[in-house]
């Protein structure tokens, strides 16, 4: 009858009240626990009455309920194989709990292992009962068997992630081995076996125990022989091989293995080593033994066998009794190298060296039988060395047994393949029944995830559902066919495998079909099993993707060099037509300076893009040979940034843009660094803003300082945002890879290397710096470059003269005015801000009547409704000239200069206004200096007068030649040139004394160099006079180097 529809199995029994709830709960709990194949219960008398019986165990043991308690006349104790039965004593079966084996006989009487798992309940009277779930695994029944057959047992350790051992299983068989019955007296614990050790090998078990769970790479093997004290006391020799099987990231998951008593053979073999050693002791192999003198070429005998007798007794040298002894009884294959062997000189030579004793092995003819024998040649007792003492050992019997120890490994490797191929099948496998739609399948280990039987087409139904096929293979579910299995198997021998993986491809799996029965010439059963190859096929797509990836990557690489060279040929051709073209039509009109200066102006142009291009390919060059190197050297902030605007402010009036520079809290202004290799990277990326933003944009630079928590070092983070447009989420991917350029016909109009973003990353990336974009197609583009400089010493100087002087600041960008109040009161001045040039002059006035005049007031040129110039008029108007009146213009200020100091402005301040620039402005008018601009020095130059003065220019190029004559002569001063240091010393030694005043010499030039010429005139008598001193002091220069006076 069936008493609970979650139980799939039923239940027979002779009395159907007697089983209760609590009786199937634990029924259930049972078979929870042992994945089980059916229940058994019973009482506790003295028979072991059998109660119940599942449908699943009687069909499995081919009984009827009626004919198994008939056999067994209902009771445990005839149920199970007497030879392993003991565990069935009333009282020791009432102390098992918990899993176990055994063997139980079917109904034709044939034992079969099983495994059990045992709990206690109570009937619906209160009356104790006992519950077993009995799981019939025919792998398992085959392994045992096998296992059987070699003598050996089955166990395994369950181990954690971290490798530590979490669970032990002694198998029956293991436990009959060492002369135990079951849990009661030999538990499974780790300690059950490790406490058996022999003392003398229980440290060397252990440690290659757990050295083999923790070697990942699976490189230590458990292969060992130990000693373990069985049951009777006495301790056997026993020989233990495991394989691991492991997770994906390589911990243990389960070390499984079986072990063999050795005890006999290892008795056995020891015996005989004792024999062989005691035969060694006290008998001698040596077939024959003498002395030999090497030189005088002699030998004398002390034993010799009788058949080898004939070669001593017919030679009197020993040279002789080597050719007779090799002629008339070694084999031929051996001749060659037992002469050599004996060769007197040979010996001599090793006998004088560290070598006491030669060997060499050979196979003699010794009264018609073949034998192997060693020649040994050993250093005489007499000191010389001339002398040595020859021995021809019989080793034939210890070939032999090497031969034999030799085979015995070579099967014992075979053995732990058999092992390791049980291992792996130890988890689970399916016997699939094709002729009548049926499997059954096995779970030895590990969650159940398919039903213990069923149908054939469901089971292939569910494995659809969780796993496909590998391309380019068909369905799984019809590689897992009937039609497709017997396809595939056509013979006893035939194995049928394909790669599978799961939806997800996270396990990957190799099935593995293998024939088991036959109706004749068709296939009935087939043994399907399954391994998980998952690390392994996951390395080896991780490899395939790593080439391909490679592929790509350098199939993009010549792409992008082809086009490199491809676009590199046209904007080289570009400038290089340009400079050929114009200077054609320059020879062409020499007659029109207009049109000759013209031409020149667009040469000049040309001629510094093409410099541009060449010298971005050399520079690319340096970075991928790795032989670009950074300098240290000190310079300014300011000063860096006046270059860069200075550098691309043609360009941004070209185009019309509107440029806009923020410098906020710039605390250290003098630092240490390449400003060479930082203003490379700004000029390229200022260029760029300026080439890809349309007419009209708007491109903003912005420089702060941000703290870093470094005293030593300053952190600078210079940004440059355009609105023009914009670059792809795909290019951003590789705008900083060499010879890369946006696909997009905005740009191809735009002339380029496509290398000026990967230089400038790399120089970046050498000041470990970083650069970040943010860009978007038709909104802009803004990059971001974080740069780490040294700060000078002494950097921030203390300007006293400075401190709490009120400023006015008046700009209509109120960002602007927050910005220099917050710069002027770092120097310790009160600065105030206000936004229009109206406010401005009432607040100049208020402070003027109240006789606290702002010590400065700065203005910004460029205002609405009343202007800086304007502004500056007003106050001086209302005020006087009591006010230091400064104005602020971005870069060029030449074109309002007349009309502002009309206006009555004291000083001009260039943007972007750095704290020293501005503090040294307001300093010249506490301490009553003037500025001393650019322009003052040029009204210097041009009132200074060098007529009459002799000047000797050294130069090789004759460009820069020509240059340097024009610049000379604008002094008045008369010009000689020489095209290398060995005209220049000609020249000086020819010239009457005196005749030359200076002297400019190039450092690098052909014939003689500046150095060779420099001391060659200085050598001359008549190279200077003393009196006058002219000549005293001359210069050696290098155009790409700072001058040096000489």
């Amino acid at each position: 009858m069936k008493f609970d529809r979650r139980l799939t199995d039923e239940i027979y029994t002779s009395d159907t009240v007697r089983l209760g709830k609590n009786a199937f709960q634990a029924m259930q709990e049972t078979i929870y626990h042992n994945g089980g194949v059916g229940t058994i219960t019973g009482y506790y008398d003295a028979e072991l009455s059998i109660l119940s019986v599942s449908d699943l165990l009687l069909h499995n043991l081919n009984h009827s309920y009626a004919s198994l308690m008939e056999q067994t006349k209902g009771s445990l104790k005839n149920l199970f194989y007497k030879r392993d039965a003991t565990f069935l004593d009333n009282a020791r079966f009432r102390q098992l709990q918990g899993e176990g084996e055994g063997r139980i006989l079917t109904a034709d009487g044939s034992p079969v292992y099983v495994r059990l798992y045992k709990k206690d309940a109570v009937d619906t009277d209160g009356t104790p009962i006992w519950i077993m779930s009995v799981q019939m695994n025919w792998a398992y029944e085959n392994l045992a068997l096998v296992n059987e057959s070699i003598h050996s047992a089955l166990w395994y350790f369950e181990c954690n992630e971290n490798d530590e051992i979490v669970h032990v299983n002694w198998s029956h068989a293991f436990r009959q081995i060492l002369g135990y019955h079951d849990i009661l007296d030999f538990p499974n614990k780790l300690d059950s076996w490790s406490n058996l050790l022999h003392p003398e090998d229980y440290d060397r078990v252990m440690q290659l125990l757990l050295e083999t769970i923790a070697d990942k790479t699976n490189t230590t093997k458990y292969n060992v022989e130990y000693r373990l004290k069985i049951q009777d006391g006495q301790y056997h020799w026993f020989r233990a091989s495991a394989e691991v099987i492991r997770r994906l990231d390589g911990s243990a998951n389960r070390i499984a293995g079986i072990i063999s008593n050795i005890d006999a053979e290892k008795r056995s073999r020891m015996q005989a080593q004792r024999a062989a050693a005691f035969h060694r002791a006290f008998t001698s192999a040596n077939l024959c033994e003498y002395y030999v003198n090497l030189e005088k070429n002699t030998f004398d005998t002390f034993k010799v066998e009788p058949s080898l007798m004939t070669a001593f007794e017919q030679n009197h040298t020993w040279d002789g009794l080597v050719r007779f002894f090799v002629d008339n009884y070694v084999v031929e294959e051996d001749k060659k190298s037992v002469t050599n062997f004996y060769n007197r000189a040979y010996i001599t030579e090793k006998l004088k060296g560290l070598e006491t004793e030669l060997r060499q092995e050979c196979r003699i003819v010794l009264d018609g039988e073949e034998r192997w024998v060693s020649n040994v040649v050993m250093r005489g007792e007499i000191e010389d060395s001339e002398y040595a003492m020859i021995f021809l050992r019989d080793i034939t019997e210890s070939k032999a047994e090497t031969a034999r120890r030799m085979q015995m490994a070579s099967d014992n490797a075979s053995m732990d393949l058999l092992i390791k191929s049980m291992v792996r099948l130890l988890d689970r496998f399916v016997v699939c029944d094709l002729e009548n739609d049926r499997y059954r399948f096995y779970n030895l280990q590990g969650e159940m995830i398919y039903a213990p039987t069923g149908t054939y087409h469901d089971f292939v139904e569910q494995v659809a559902v969780r796993y496909k096929t590998l391309e380019p293979l068909a369905a799984i579910d019809a590689l897992f066919s009937p039609e497709n299995i017997r396809k595939n198997l056509q013979g006893e021998n035939d194995i049928y495998k394909f790669e599978y993986c799961s939806i997800d491809e996270n396990t990957y799996k190799i099935a593995s079909f293998i024939p088991l029965e036959w109706d004749g010439t068709k296939l009935v059963k087939a043994l399907l099993a399954s391994m998980d190859v998952s690390q392994e096929k996951k390395a080896e797509i991780e490899s395939h993707k790593a080439l391909k990836d490679a592929y790509r990557a350098a199939e993009n690489a010549s792409r992008a060099k082809t086009e490199f060279l491809s676009n590199m040929s046209h904007d080289i051709r570009t400038p290089m037509n340009a400079i050929v073209g114009l200077t054609a039509i320059a020879g062409a009109n020499i007659e029109s300076q207009d049109r000759v200066v013209e031409c020149l102006g667009k040469i000049t142009k040309s001629s510094r893009h093409l410099l541009g291009l060449i010298n971005e390919v050399l520079d690319m060059a340096r970075i991928e040979s790795g032989r670009i190197s950074l300098a240290e050297e000190d310079f300014s902030l300011p000063e860096l940034v006046d270059n860069l605007l200075t550098l691309t402010k043609p360009a941004i009036d070209e185009h019309h843009h509107q440029l806009e520079v923020h410098v906020e809290h710039i605390e250290h202004e003098a630092v240490c660094g390449d400003s060479l290799r930082i203003q490379q990277v700004f000029v390229n990326l200022m260029s760029n803003a300026v080439k890809y933003t349309p007419d009209g944009g708007n491109i903003t630079l912005t420089i702060k300082e941000k703290p870093n928590g470094f005293s030593e070092l300053g952190c600078y983070e210079f940004s440059i945002e355009d609105n023009g447009i914009g670059m792809t989420p795909e290019f951003q991917k590789i705008m900083f890879e060499p010879f890369s350029r946006a696909d997009d016909h905005r740009t191809t109009k735009v002339q380029g290397t496509g290398l000026g973003m990967a230089i400038a990353r790399n120089i970046v990336n050498l000041m470990n710096g970083d650069i970040q974009v943010e860009s978007a197609p038709n909104k802009g583009t803004k990059i971001t470059v974080t740069v780490y400089l040294k700060i000078q010493e002494n950097e921030k100087e203390q300007e006293k003269e400075l401190l709490d002087l009120p400023v006015l600041v008046v700009d209509d960008d109120k960002t602007c005015c927050e910005s220099t109040v917050a710069t002027l009161q770092e120097i310790g001045i009160a600065g105030e801000w206000a936004l229009t040039g109206k406010e401005a002059v009432e607040r100049c006035y208020v402070r003027h009547e109240t006789n606290s005049d702002y010590f400065a007031v700065i203005l910004d040129w460029k205002m609405p409704e009343m202007d800086g110039i304007a502004t500056a008029r007003k106050i001086r108007e209302r005020v006087g000239e009591e006010v230091t009146i400064i104005i602020l213009t971005s870069f060029d200020f030449s074109e309002i200069e007349e009309e502002a100091k009309a206006a009555g402005v004291d000083a001009f301040i260039a943007k972007p206004l750095f704290r020293s620039r501005l503090t040294a402005t307001l300093r010249q008018f506490t301490s009553g200096r003037k500025e001393k601009t650019a322009r003052n020095y040029l009204d210097e130059l041009s009132e200074a007068d060098y007529t009459g003065k002799r000047i000797l220019l050294v130069e090789d190029n004759e460009l820069n030649r020509e240059i340097a004559v024009e610049i000379l002569q604008m002094t008045g001063a008369e010009v000689e040139t020489a095209e290398n240091g060995k005209i220049a010393v000609e020249k000086v030694e020819a010239s009457p004394k005196g005749l030359y005043d200076l002297i400019f010499m190039d450092i690098q030039m052909p014939v003689m160099n500046g150095y060779e010429a420099t001391a060659a005139i200085r050598s001359l008598p008549v190279a200077w006079d003393k009196q006058t001193g002219n000549i005293e002091r001359g210069f050696c220069y290098d155009r790409t180097e700072t001058v040096s006076v000489l």
